[in-house]
């Protein structure tokens, strides 16, 4: 089966619910972020862990994807680390609230993109490559 990469646009509950479960445990270098203020738009690069690939028993994939998030008049951070090359986030979940989109991951680092009628495009920007490491998630 030939690889398909993934280009989708959301803007309510179930696209962002969808967005979460596509990016969850991915990798995602500080320096890969970056708020437009102009333009009103948070960019990352990530590499993310293809759930899809697994599902499909392909194996272990990942696959780097850029998201984009349109109409963000402010970013917050809560514990973020400086933006260097050696600073990689790892993502967990994402909530969806009234005038704000809520990024979180691991050691309780919080990004929180402030606006009203956030949407986001996300977008892979390469073919996937196998991986050993699987996301472990103990109960």
């Amino acid at each position: 089966m030939e690889f398909k990469k993934i280009h989708l646009y959301g803007s309510d509950i179930e696209d962002y619910q969808v967005l979460s479960a596509l990016i969850q445990d991915a990798a995602i270098p500080t320096s890969e972020m970056k708020f437009d203020k102009v333009e009103k738009q948070f960019f990352l690069v990530c590499s993310r862990f293809s759930w899809e690939s697994r599902l499909q028993n392909k194996g272990n994939k990942r696959i780097v994807s850029g998201i984009c998030f349109d109409n963000v008049i402010e970013v917050k951070k809560k514990n973020f680390p400086s933006f260097n090359l050696e600073n990689i986030l790892n993502f967990l979940t994402l909530k969806k609230e009234r005038g704000f989109i809520e990024l979180i991951f691991s050691n309780n680092i919080l990004i929180k993109l402030v606006g009203t009628n956030i949407s986001f495009r996300i977008d892979d920007l390469n073919k996937e490559w196998p991986t050993i490491f699987s996301p472990n998630h103990k109960n």
